[in-house]
């Protein structure tokens, strides 16, 4: 099964892809929160990789309470089951950055720290659903 996953935050949104089967996922871009392009580059995303459904990093604070963005985020997610008709899976996203900058390669096609922070989602998102 083929999942594209979004690291959502307040400025930025990274989105990856993945493969089920393999465990693996690779950052695409980098994204600003309130870009006009955020809809429709999403939707050539979803065109060219034909997702069975979205992995969305869920935020929780260290007493594992949601973090004030929770409910965007939530927004988000509705939004890209209503708007793609494909499910929509939660992941705590706790760490994710900090694994994502071991990742990084500041190279000229570094799809960017958040595309990164979103494969390490994907990648935990599939350990735990193997």
């Amino acid at each position: 099964m083929g999942l594209l996953a979004f690291d959502y935050g307040r400025r930025r949104i990274g989105i990856a892809v993945g493969e089920e089967l393999t465990g693996a996922a690779r950052g695409l871009r980098t994204l600003n929160t309130d870009s006009p392009e955020l809809w429709p580059v999403i939707d050539r995303l979803v065109s060219e990789w034909t997702p069975e459904g979205f992995v969305v990093g869920w935020p929780t604070q260290a007493d594992g309470k949601p973090t004030p963005l929770a409910k965007h985020i939530r927004a988000f997610g509705a939004a890209l089951e209503a708007r793609y008709n494909q499910p929509v899976y939660w992941y705590d996203e706790h760490l994710t950055s900090h694994l994502a900058r071991e990742r990084s390669g500041r190279g000229r096609h570094d799809p960017g720290l958040d595309a990164h922070a979103a494969a390490v989602i994907l990648e935990g998102w599939f350990q735990e659903n193997a």
